[in-house]
């Protein structure tokens, strides 16, 4: 009993003289709060209140965008405190500071335009940064495998001819960039080859499915219907779907294969020479014209395929053969349109897509055969160009420019309640974790144009009337135009100066009973 009430007196002790006491001393050693009256000219909008020390510099952001149902009403006006820190948290020096703010009213924000990325036609289409692999779904539908701003990689489905164009079956974080990204998608699968890692994802729920055959070496994949095909350094495997029954296999090699597609009878792949070889039970060597280097092959109609093509000139070219009957047709981008990359066909009708590399971006098409089978048509013809460093150039919007305004001036209204409030003021372009949007110069957020993170570079312009802007933004992907207006419906007010000494509030404002509500 003893040694209880021993060990009880002990820890009375440690509480009253301990961790107690020590919080005690702290909260006397706290500065005080300092209370903030001020009287706005307005009773819309939002509030943005900071303060300032004797210098004009802003110590402390007390309230950024507030609504004004987040102050205390008094007899006075609307009321917030200071609790004497600044922005990092620690005490400031003693000295003269003065609360000052500004009442932001009914200012126009409207989205106007995406530039560089044809891909993004709105706020629900994903940021693609690039995309690193096309395949062709049976209903017309596109599958891409995308790198996303803000370090994410994707599947995600384009359907170019539905008002609903996207659609995002799997996506998660990814530190780097794939150097190598092939697709497959089956009736149900979507088959995703990453730097020689084959994974397996429902089109339908972007659930992954364990691939119970061996993975090692993947080289290229291929899907048709029910049926799929694995070529590794050893052989070309093929299995049934959905149970992955194997269906046997072909290896001996006639050269070192590269792409495989499957036909409906058999299947045709292309060699590190450019040589094309057609299996069925065995392989055979299909003629190709001369002076042709076939890079990689999809599959086409019946036992058609479409081949992606190099030239002795350099040239790319994409080209619809049969394995029976030859070279059926082909197309040939001009030189403007970029370098073939790679190519995707449809299994259930004349119909490719294909990859092409710019020098300052990518392109995306989708081509068919017209229906009187003379010449093609575009589906799509998406474009990426490079705007990581966009800025602004002979009064124009541009990818690149090492110029970037950022700097606006606006004229406020007068304030009514204090006749010598500023008027003139300048606000700078900003982005941070929060979004983006204009503060002042001294860095008192008033604005908020987007409340997305990720973005990286801003600028702001004058508009074509008084007191507008244009504000752009960009988070690698593309650059986002908003367009502001009203931007005088802003007036400034002064909160008062406040005197430290000694951490607390040397002048304190007298105590104010609060506006009765008139509620029994």
């Amino acid at each position: 009993m003893a040694l209880l009430h021993l060990a009880l007196g002990a820890a009375a002790a440690w509480f009253l003289n301990g961790p107690l006491a020590a919080q005690e001393a702290q909260e006397h050693e706290r500065p005080r709060a300092v209370e903030i009256r001020f009287v706005p000219a307005s009773g819309n909008g939002t509030v943005s209140l900071g303060i300032y020390d004797a210098a004009g510099q802003l110590v402390r952001v007390l309230c950024d965008e507030w609504t004004f149902n987040r102050f205390r009403v008094g007899l006075n006006g609307l009321a917030t405190s200071w609790d004497g820190l600044d922005e990092a948290g620690q005490p400031v020096p003693d000295g003269t500071y003065r609360a000052r703010g500004y009442v932001v009213e009914d200012v126009g924000i409207e989205g106007e335009a995406f530039y560089f990325n044809d891909w993004i036609e709105g706020v629900d289409s994903p940021r693609i940064l690039y995309v690193a692999a096309q395949q062709l779904l049976p209903d017309g539908d596109v599958l891409l495998a995308a790198r996303l701003a803000g370090g994410s990689g994707a599947l995600v489905r384009y359907a170019p001819d539905s008002e609903a164009r996207w659609k995002t079956v799997v996506s998660g974080a990814r530190s780097e960039p794939a150097s190598q990204v092939r697709l497959a998608a089956s009736d149900d699968l979507a088959l995703v080859l990453i730097d020689g890692k084959l994974h397996a994802v429902g089109l339908a729920n972007g659930a992954e499915k364990p691939l119970p055959m061996p993975l090692d070496g993947v080289k290229s994949v291929a899907a048709r219907g029910d049926r799929l095909a694995i070529l590794d350094e050893k052989a070309v495997r093929f299995y049934q779907l959905p149970k992955f029954a194997s269906q046997g296999e072909a290896g001996n090699f006639p050269a070192a294969l590269v792409s495989i597609a499957l036909l409906d009878q058999g299947a045709v792949a292309c060699g590190e020479d450019g040589s094309v070889w057609r299996w069925q039970a065995g392989w055979s060597r299909l003629e190709m014209p001369p002076m042709i280097k076939v890079v990689s092959i999809s599959a086409g109609q019946a036992d058609t395929f479409w081949a992606l093509e190099e030239r002795a000139d350099g040239s790319t070219a994409v080209a619809h053969y049969s394995a029976e009957e030859g070279r059926l047709a082909e197309w040939v981008p001009r030189a403007e349109d970029g370098k073939l990359t790679a190519v995707a066909g449809a299994a259930n009708r004349d119909y490719f897509a294909a990859t092409l590399v710019l020098p300052d971006g990518q392109r995306g098409v989708a081509i068919r055969r017209k229906a009187d089978q003379a010449g093609w048509e575009f589906v799509y013809d998406k474009k990426i160009t490079d705007s990581s460093g966009f800025g602004w150039l002979e009064g124009k919007l541009v990818p690149q420019s090492e110029d970037l305004p950022q700097e606006l001036s606006v004229t406020l209204m007068e304030n009514p309640l204090d006749p010598s409030a500023p008027r003139k003021l300048k606000l700078r372009a900003v982005a941070n974790e929060s979004g983006a949007g204009l503060e002042t110069l001294e860095g008192l957020p008033l604005l908020r144009v987007s409340a997305e993170p990720g973005y990286h570079r801003v600028m702001a312009v004058p508009g074509a009337q008084p007191n507008a802007a244009r504000f752009f933004l960009g988070d690698g992907s593309c650059v986002e135009e908003y367009s502001l207006t009203k931007l005088q419906l802003m007036t400034s007010f002064d909160g008062g100066t406040i005197r430290m000494t000694g951490q607390k509030e040397a002048t304190p404002l007298p105590p104010e009973e609060p506006v009765e509500s008139g509620l029994n």
